[in-house]
């Protein structure tokens, strides 16, 4: 079922934001240049090598699972428990806590907010990855929203929009506009399945 957001709600607490760093290349110097070679640096284009704490999650939770736009309830509840698990093992909360989807370990479930973040931020690793069509890195992400938009248009939906990004790369459709139209909330959440599903060219569950 395709995960929707309501313009109205705000940011989940303790959301973490990403922070890419990049690393400076300098040229060898000239007893480090082969024989026969012109001294100009090249750059490594193989990947980083994961760090041993991700591998040790991985090791303990599995890989992440890749969400698919037909998946049932179950099978979607199934895909976030690794995360939940390790959210339940990295903070302080209590083991009946709200986690798994869209829910997030806060201070508010008795734990310590920072750790609670920090949780967050180590435990995405292991978060099922999302559908490829909502999936930000997929290049046609975008159309493929699009799409689903004019089709909730076309359905009488007046204020629909596709949303940014949520931290797991998934992007959303937002429904009800500024003004949080009632009518369009509805009416989304009556058809979005239908049109990713004809969006897809498939059946959603």
């Amino acid at each position: 079922m395709l995960r929707i957001t309501h313009r109205s709600l705000t940011a989940a607490a303790g959301a973490i934001a990403l922070v890419a760093v990049l690393a400076a290349c300098s040229a060898p110097s000239a007893d480090q240049r082969p024989e026969g070679g012109t001294g100009i640096a090249t750059l490594e284009t193989a990947a980083p090598a994961p760090t041993e704490a991700a591998d040790a999650l991985i090791a303990e939770y599995g890989e992440p699972v890749r969400l698919r736009l037909d998946m049932s309830d179950e099978e979607q509840t199934d895909a976030w428990k690794a995360r939940d698990r390790c959210l339940e093992d990295h903070t302080d909360a209590p083991q009946d806590a709200p986690v798994g989807g869209d829910g997030s370990v806060t201070g508010s479930d008795g734990g310590d907010p920072a750790k609670a973040a920090e949780a967050e931020a180590l435990c995405l690793r292991v978060a099922p990855l999302p559908p490829w069509e909502l999936d930000v890195q997929n290049p046609d992400a975008l159309r493929f929203a699009q799409g689903v938009v004019d089709c909730l248009h076309d359905r009488g939906v007046r204020e629909v929009e596709i949303a940014e990004a949520d931290q797991f790369g998934r992007i959303n459709i937002a429904f009800g506009g500024e003004t949080n139209d009632a009518t369009s909330i509805s009416l989304g959440m009556q058809y979005v399945d239908a049109c990713v599903a004809s969006e897809s060219g498939g059946s959603t569950a």
